[in-house]
């Protein structure tokens, strides 16, 4: 009887967690297309790891309190207390497939001024949710100290992104940076033949046409559609994470399929993807992005936070403290082989004042302007988002 018990017990535990981590995952999505939505000009490429920032986002909203808090949790799409108990498990479960050629690896770091006093329950908290490093660094010595945190970004991005932060950035008020950084690369569960891949045309929201390179394959994958749009699942190897695109019908269309992403929308997508043959068509490309989040941030209703009113007592009760910049910084390379993807933010605080037979291939040619994320198959969580609508 005993024994039974404890397996009632043990699967009690396991559902709560599953439960805690679904729960994560639409708070990260419904973050990532606030933001999406926020930072998206209607004829700019975009690429951001919403991932990167949302972890960053998280260190600082653990301490934050009274209205800021709030305001975090309004941003974030944090509705319960207790929802980032189980980050770390949430966290495992995005990097579990692991090899030479396809990882995920996620990293985090506090730096801390010198001699300056954080809150013992803080460095727990972020030590043991978040797994962040804690360092020790004089940011009054800015070009050192930029050049101390540049080179672990570079570090843990395999060298992709190798500026986060200038010396000019840092503050002589600063006391606190948070970083992460996030690098991937994942080779194709079924790669595409170089020797079909081809030049055609592009068709650029500004509605001029390029010729560019085109990756084509047919293959047999997950797939939906309606009058919309139509949307592909290509995964990697390992099966756990896919390369997705959303391509409307409507050569120009992307606008309008943009005003209805949510991660209500996402999730309808994916529980009725099937498996069909597809002749796909899609482009090879790098995207290298840079963004100042400040505004974008606040507009979304994180304010009190960037201004010297805000609550970080959770941090310190020594001094009063605000955010002062959050940058990031993405790449992506799409070939035949692999997609290869880093990104890295930075937060600075400073003080205050299946089918019998095969029908009729799928035709997905992507050969005009589309949304495009890499998924975490096993949480649905986006890593990765981003919109191609020009060549560069």
């Amino acid at each position: 009887m005993k024994q039974f018990t404890f397996l009632i017990f043990a699967l009690f535990i396991s559902l709560s967690i599953n439960a805690q981590i679904n729960e994560l995952t639409n708070s990260l999505n419904d973050y990532t297309f606030d933001l999406y939505r926020q930072i998206k000009s209607d004829t700019k490429n975009l690429f951001v790891s919403p991932l990167s920032t949302y972890c960053a986002l998280l260190i600082a909203y653990e301490g934050a309190q009274g209205e800021t808090k709030k305001e975090f949790e309004k941003v974030l799409h944090i509705d319960k207390p207790d929802l980032l108990i189980n980050f770390n498990d949430f966290s495992k479960n995005l990097i579990t497939w692991k090899d030479s050629s396809n990882y995920l690896n996620l990293s985090n770091a506090l730096w801390i001024q010198q001699s300056f006093r954080i809150e013992q329950t803080y460095q727990n908290d972020i030590v043991n949710r978040y797994s962040s490093e804690l360092k020790t660094i004089d940011f009054l010595q800015k070009i050192i100290a930029a050049n101390e945190i540049n080179d672990w970004v570079s570090n843990k991005t395999n060298g992709l992104i190798n500026e986060i932060i200038s010396a000019d950035e840092i503050d002589d008020d600063t006391r606190i940076a948070i970083t992460n950084a996030i690098y991937f690369i994942g080779r194709w569960a079924d790669e595409f033949n170089k020797n079909l891949t081809k030049p055609d045309k592009f068709y650029s929201m500004n509605k001029e046409q390029s010729d560019i390179d085109f990756m084509n394959k047919l293959e047999y994958m997950r797939y939906y559609e309606n009058k919309d749009f139509q949307f592909i699942s290509k995964p990697y190897q390992g099966y756990d994470k896919s390369f997705c695109i959303i391509l409307p019908k409507e050569r120009y269309g992307l606008n309008d399929i943009e005003k209805n992403l949510t991660n209500s929308f996402l999730d309808t997508i994916i529980n009725n993807l099937d498996h069909y043959q597809v002749e796909l068509s899609i482009p090879k490309f790098k995207l290298e992005t840079s963004y100042s989040l400040s505004e974008p941030l606040m507009k979304l209703g994180l304010a009190l936070a960037f201004t010297p009113g805000a609550d970080f007592k959770g941090i310190t009760t020594d001094v009063p403290l605000m955010i002062d910049l959050v940058n990031h910084k993405a790449y992506i390379d799409v070939n035949e082989e692999k997609t290869e993807a880093a990104a890295a933010t930075i937060i600075a605080i400073k003080i205050g004042s299946a089918h019998g037979s095969l029908p009729k291939p799928k035709i997905f040619k992507a050969d005009h302007p589309f949304t495009f994320m890499i998924i975490d198959n096993k949480t649905k969580g986006i890593i990765f988002i981003g919109r191609y609508v020009q060549p560069q």
